[in-house]
């Protein structure tokens, strides 16, 4: 199969903007044009990618499952880009950087702008990631920094909280109700796709549905927002969901966020203790951490 970059990056805009014309500009292309790029993905793939109607263009849950990996495409392009850069000056150095959610929302693009900038000598390579993940291959020195949920209390790590995240719970579309139930046993009865043990979002379940609430009742399990979201949207059940992410899902049509309870947790930049005396990791997580101060 001989995937083009150029109807990937038409997938990738139409998904962001929900719109034909809006992606067209975008890529300085017409909407045809786009479109066409669209039925040849869907033709290729023999799926369809997206619902049109007169409000615009929803992704199917075939192009729910498709866009993460498309997105992660385009992140490696965005390395090979820099890291070619960075060829031209020495000395080199690389660094491994653990991401725990879509690029997007951990503003890499900027962070790539700035360390070609400033930091041209210094190759970086992305791995997407579980937190728990990040933490463990962190410590072990397979990555040398990382973005993660939760609290982080290991002596061994450097650890630096750049934002609070909301965390929120989605239903289908059509859910009967607007709120959850406020007792535990009537949530419990409620269908969940639960966060796999390694997400730290599993901690709060039993915060949702009580302390008996065990992983053995849950109608299915998700090992990523994507996937939760699109089980939501097939009416398996209701999940957990970072609040930007749930917006912009919610924007596509297909779920709808509660409100309530409000979970927060922290996205915090983690690296190990002595590693963060490296002068290129130091540059680089301070760098990062600079990114997201007010």
């Amino acid at each position: 199969m001989n995937i083009k970059l150029d109807r990937l990056k038409s997938f990738l805009l139409v998904a962001e903007e929900a719109n034909l014309t809006r992606a067209a500009a975008r890529r300085h292309s017409t909407p045809s044009a786009v479109s066409e790029h669209l039925r040849q993905l869907e033709d290729e793939f023999k799926v369809l990618l997206f619902e049109r109607s007169k409000q615009g263009m929803s992704l199917t849950a075939a192009g729910e499952r498709l866009l993460m990996p498309v997105r992660q495409v385009f992140t490696a392009v965005e390395d090979v880009r820099n890291t070619a850069i960075s060829l031209r000056s020495a000395p080199h150095a690389t660094l491994r950087l653990g991401l725990n959610s879509p690029p997007e929302y951990l503003r890499v693009d900027e962070v790539l702008r700035r360390k070609t900038d400033a930091l041209p000598h210094l190759n970086l390579e992305m791995k997407t990631r579980s937190s728990t993940q990040i933490v463990e291959q962190v410590l072990s020195e397979e990555l040398d920094l990382g973005y993660v949920y939760g609290n982080c209390e290991d002596p061994r790590l450097k650890v630096v909280p750049l934002t609070p995240v909301r965390i929120s719970v989605v239903g289908p579309a059509d859910t009967e109700f607007d709120t959850l139930p406020a007792d535990f046993d009537s949530r419990r009865r409620l269908p969940w796709v639960w966060p796999n043990r390694d997400c730290p979002f599993f901690d709060f379940m039993k915060d949702l549905l009580g302390p008996q609430a065990s992983l053995s009742e849950a109608a299915t399990s998700s090992d990523d927002e994507y996937s939760t979201v699109v089980m939501v949207k097939s009416g398996m059940g209701f999940g957990l969901v970072e609040r930007e992410f749930a917006e912009q899902s919610q924007s596509r049509g297909g779920i709808r966020i509660f409100d309530d309870p409000e979970m927060t947790t922290n996205l915090n930049l983690i690296c190990g203790v002595r590693n963060y005396e490296r002068s290129e990791l130091r540059a680089l997580f301070d760098l990062i951490a600079s990114e997201w101060k007010p």
